[in-house]
């Protein structure tokens, strides 16, 4: 990826498990797509399955 992009896939919360769509900085940063954080109030991610699964790449315009 350069820089800016990201990719979208699915990724679940390490402490309660719930999935989210998010979005994968090239930096290797996980975020939720429209939150800041798990509800369970974490932000730490892992990603579900294979990351080739991604379903779009963005360019960070």
């Amino acid at each position: 990826m350069s820089d800016g992009e990201r990719q979208r896939t699915i990724a679940k919360c390490r402490s309660c498990s719930s999935a989210y769509a998010v979005d994968v900085w090239d930096d290797g940063t996980i975020r939720p797509i429209g939150r800041t954080n798990c509800d369970c109030g974490l932000n730490d991610f892992e990603i579900i399955g294979d990351s080739s699964d991604t379903i779009a790449l963005y360019g960070g315009n």
